[in-house]
């Protein structure tokens, strides 16, 4: 859970270590734009 963290940017390899990641929440922080590619692991 990812919820309000003040996020403002992920990396295209955040979650490269989290192949087994299955559900994600993101809710209550500021991306805007995510790299296109930011989820190829999962």
């Amino acid at each position: 859970n990812l919820d309000d963290n003040q996020l403002q940017a992920l990396t295209a390899d955040t979650f490269h270590p989290l192949t087994e990641l299955r559900t994600l929440s993101f809710a209550t922080n500021q991306l805007s734009a995510l790299p296109p590619e930011v989820f190829d692991c999962l």
